[in-house]
């Protein structure tokens, strides 16, 4: 049997999708026979305003000596880099997860890509057994430097909250940190004020309308309540590598206006129940809603798509076969 250990850094609270991607993979592993994932620790953190965080080193090294397979997600911070070459040292197979963003869409493009390169870039190809990927902008980016990289989709599982819920007509759901300018939030103050009953999921500062109500630290029920009860969903992000909110609003038989930057549209060929806008332009968002609020999603296909036990045994052989 092989023993698997998550390296994420600590919850930073809100929506973290590293968070709940790595807590779904130790769902799918507590408990399995071949492959067994240890609980997920917050690592002691060191902030470094030039490397973002890293790591102590004692307690790192000695968490990884009890694994067999190492599951590091990261991206531009310093303590990605350690517990790549950590894990390297220690002899163990090295599963990579990067949770990619084109250096152009982050918050400092040129810092970004310098770390990279500088940093990131050979550790990951000279430590990592195999990388993990979600999309196919990054499949091919990581594709292009080594040899073991995979596409694999995150999945999700409606939650079935036990009563049968009518939609709201005008209801327009959004889901996400408000004040993130990368979320996009202040696409929904294009639309007329009153014409759409507007529902928010997230912190941060709102402009007073009479048609926005927000909900904070809501309950896992009250958020698929919420789901369902809406008509349209909305993800006006500048760019999502795959959208949690998306696959659970199409669970849940919502349909979703999204920016032609959400990549779940890698996986959604051929499948209706959603329409794309061009990120920041307010004609094109108002149509797309106008078109897509109340209209039917193909569920099933959904369903197909993201099965969590395909995706799991996906997981499961990757971990074998290293």
């Amino acid at each position: 049997m092989k023993k698997i250990i998550y390296i994420r850094q600590s919850p930073k609270g809100g929506c973290d999708g590293t968070v709940t991607y790595c807590q779904s993979l130790f769902d799918f592993f507590y408990n399995d026979k071949d492959c067994t994932a240890g609980v997920i620790e917050n690592y002691p953190e060191i902030k470094s305003r030039l490397f973002h965080y890293y790591y102590k080193q004692k307690t790192l090294t000695a968490a990884i000596k009890k694994a067999d397979i190492v599951h590091i997600n990261g991206y531009t911070a310093m303590g990605t880099v350690q517990a790549l070459v950590t894990a390297k040292i220690l002899h163990k197979s090295i599963v990579y997860t990067a949770h990619w963003h084109p250096f152009d869409r982050l918050s400092h493009p040129l810092l970004g890509k310098m770390f990279f390169n500088i940093f990131l870039k050979n550790t990951i190809k000279y430590c990592a057994t195999a990388i993990t990927t979600i999309n196919k902008e990054d499949y091919a980016f990581f594709n292009s430097f080594h040899k073991n990289v995979v596409m694999i989709p995150h999945w999700f599982k409606p939650q079935n909250i036990g009563i049968d819920v009518e939609k709201k007509k005008n209801m327009i759901l959004f889901v996400g940190r408000v004040d993130d300018p990368v979320k996009g939030f202040q696409h929904l103050y294009f639309l007329p004020e009153g014409k759409y009953d507007i529902h928010c999921v997230g912190k941060g500062n709102i402009k007073q309308r009479s048609d926005i109500t927000q909900h904070i630290n809501i309950s896992n029920e009250e958020l698929a309540l919420l789901y369902l009860q809406a008509s349209l969903v909305v993800v006006p992000s500048k760019y999502e590598a795959f959208s949690y909110v998306t696959l659970e609003s199409l669970c849940y038989g919502t349909p979703v206006v999204m920016s032609e930057n959400v990549r779940i549209l890698d996986h959604l060929d051929d499948i209706k129940g959603y329409s794309i806008f061009k990120y920041g332009d307010k004609k094109d968002f108002i149509n797309k809603i106008n078109e897509t609020i109340g209209i039917n999603v193909e569920v099933t296909k959904i369903e197909s798509i993201f099965n969590p036990e395909k995706i799991r045994l996906l997981y499961k052989n990757l971990y074998l076969s290293i």
